[in-house]
């Protein structure tokens, strides 16, 4: 049986159209429908580096409101905050059609194939 806090693969893209979301901060990307939703709200997917969630807890002053928070779960559930200084974030998917994600995808693939064949050598 399906996980019912999983979101549907499209939430994304619905959830960037409905609600013209500039900016999402998240925690791992998404998928291609929700890419091309980012160029058409003009939106961007940010990110914060690795081991900064100290640094991002720090600059929430409220939270002004939490969605869906028994349907979806805490990680991917809305949550609306007030913050100061909330940052640095890393833009990882743009409203151009470009993702970080997919770029260093390809970039990995590359470097397998060379570790691959030094091991097989």
């Amino acid at each position: 049986m399906a996980d019912p806090r999983r979101r549907p693969h499209n939430l994304g893209a619905d959830f960037l159209r409905k609600f013209k979301t500039r900016i999402i901060v998240g925690k791992g990307g998404m998928g291609d429908k929700t890419l091309a939703a980012l160029g058409e709200v003009g939106a961007v997917y940010t990110h914060f580096t690795g081991g900064a969630g100290a640094l991002a807890a720090k600059a929430v002053k409220r939270v002004a409101a939490v969605h869906w928070l028994e349907e979806l779960g805490m990680p991917e559930a809305i949550w609306v905050m007030e913050v100061e200084r909330f940052g640095p974030l890393v833009v990882a998917m743009d409203s151009h059609g470009k993702s970080l994600y997919k770029d260093l995808a390809v970039q990995v693939e590359a470097n397998m194939k060379g570790i691959r064949a030094r091991i097989r050598s």
